[in-house]
């Protein structure tokens, strides 16, 4: 078998590029993303919608053990030991079809016991196929990470995009519902899978040779990871499912709708801590004040840019889930306002995390995300039958707090400090400054939205929130990336 090629330090792209060519594509899955929710929530009657949301639910539940930190040991251990690459990545690719199998039998079995009867079956089974070839295509993708080349996952975004919104806007069209959405979903999915694939293996051939102490060190590895990735993805669904078994379908669509489109919203800080991560995971072994700059300058400006649509949106939740959804999701404009409060939040924690894996403390996120899972489901208990759609955001928002609260904690612990007090009053006095803007021109949300998005820049800019000195910052950081890629080997943790 030909070694696998391994681009040199010198063809990698830098973190800008990387981050530009991420956000570019996670831009495309969120265009496509969010015509697919919104058809679904206009066309669609509400009570399909919601049977829609539960299922999706269920089947991501279980299809999220697949992930199982598979990915981020593999891209650590790849930017580390890149002599290795062609079988750390077969090694990942057995660990996550097995992973597959055990998820689709706990899947049934779910099944089972929430009452599904065949036809719901059948959508189980198409939702499932689908998280299924997300969760191959994102490893797949994972390889472009590991080698920092992570432009090639932006032509790949634009034709699954593309064919998913013409397949569910066909499905749409002749009335084939929620199983026409499912199997245009699945197609574009399969599609994506089966391109990331082609140019993965032309990067790094994978090697199947069989190596069970490698592959039972890698699951061991990943298991850390995963299950806290798994209590994690989880608790993204816990308000979904709670509404699907202690509420109504309609109540399951006035909380999904508004839901599912702010975890939208986290693709683009998504796609910079993607172009962050390769760096951290070379830098912390060998370079930890560059490491801590880097992370400290991410979460800066992470806090400063999440603010800003999480105002807007508390502020114009109403005519948002107007022009979004239409006039049926009459509870969705409260568990927005409630909700939007959580994109900081979560895009603060996936940097957090992100940092945790890299320094080999992934284990810490398994303790405090098993735990709001735990809490979560247990609120939802009490807060759903009582308050609906409201008690399951409130415990969802809360739950993210913790989150975030917990992982910056224990980074604290290895020294990664974010030094967030002069970032959080700076973003203070802009949302302060936003919200005024907002207030004044209320009764006409264009203008009011453009005013106190201009009032919002004009503050960060003002109190030096973003400078000159931080694209300084970045080019040394990106120097010293190249220098600890240029080496063989690495001492990972």
């Amino acid at each position: 078998m030909a070694a696998p090629h391994v681009p040199p330090a010198s063809d990698r792209r830098s973190l800008g590029r990387n981050f530009l060519a991420l956000a570019v594509s996670r831009g495309l899955q969120a265009l496509s993303g969010f015509f697919v929710l919104l058809a679904a929530a206009r066309l669609l009657p509400v009570d399909d919608f919601g049977r829609l949301g539960a299922v999706s639910a269920l089947a991501g539940a279980a299809a999220a053990l697949t992930y199982f930190g598979v990915q981020q040991v593999m891209i650590r251990e790849m930017a580390c030991f890149p002599a290795t690459s062609g079988a750390v990545v077969g090694r990942a690719i057995l660990l996550r079809a097995a992973l597959a199998v055990a998820a689709g039998l706990g899947l049934a079995l779910a099944g089972v016991w929430s009452g599904y009867d065949g036809p719901l079956f059948g959508l189980l089974a198409l939702a499932y196929a689908l998280e299924l070839c997300r969760s191959f295509g994102m490893l797949g993708c994972a390889v472009f990470q590991a080698h920092e080349r992570m432009g090639f996952e932006t032509p790949l975004a634009a034709l699954s995009g593309l064919v998913s919104i013409i397949a569910v806007g066909l499905a749409l069209f002749l009335g084939y519902g929620v199983p026409g959405v499912l199997a245009g979903l699945l197609a574009a999915a399969a599609l994506h899978a089966a391109l990331a694939w082609r140019v993965a293996a032309r990067l790094t051939t994978p090697s199947f040779a069989p190596d069970f102490p490698a592959l039972r060190a890698m699951f061991l590895a990943s298991s850390v990871v995963g299950l806290g990735v798994f209590f994690q993805q989880n608790l993204f669904r816990a308000g979904t499912l709670s509404l699907s078994w202690w509420a109504d379908l309609p109540a399951v669509a006035d909380f999904q709708a508004p839901h599912e489109f702010l975890l939208k919203l986290e693709i683009v800080p998504q796609a910079l801590m993607l172009a962050v991560f390769p760096a951290l995971a070379r830098l912390a072994p060998t370079d930890f004040d560059t490491a801590r700059r880097l992370f400290r300058l991410v979460f800066r400006h992470t806090l400063q840019g999440m603010a800003l649509p999480a105002c807007l949106l508390a502020v114009y939740a109403e005519p948002a889930c107007q022009l979004l959804f239409g006039g049926k999701y009459a509870g969705a404009a409260p568990v927005m306002r409630l909700l939007a409060l959580a994109l900081p939040l979560l895009a603060l924690d996936m940097l957090v995390n992100n940092l945790l894996v890299a320094i080999g403390r992934q284990r810490y996120a398994l303790y405090y995300a098993g735990a709001a899972l735990v809490l979560a489901f247990a609120a939802n208990a009490f807060l759903v039958p009582r308050y609906g759609t409201m008690g399951a955001a409130g415990a969802a928002l809360g739950s993210y707090a913790w989150l975030l609260v917990f992982s910056l904690r224990f980074a604290a612990r290895h020294g990664y400090t974010p030094l967030a007090l002069g970032p959080a009053l700076r973003t203070a006095c802009a949302v302060a400054a936003c919200l005024g803007a907002a207030s004044l021109l209320r009764g006409s949300p264009v203008l009011g939205a453009a005013a106190a998005t201009l009032a919002y820049g004009a503050v960060i800019l003002g109190l030096k929130g973003a400078t000159r000195r931080d694209l300084a910052e970045l080019r040394q950081i990106r120097q010293a990336g190249r220098d600890a890629a240029r080496a063989k080997e690495s001492p990972c943790p």
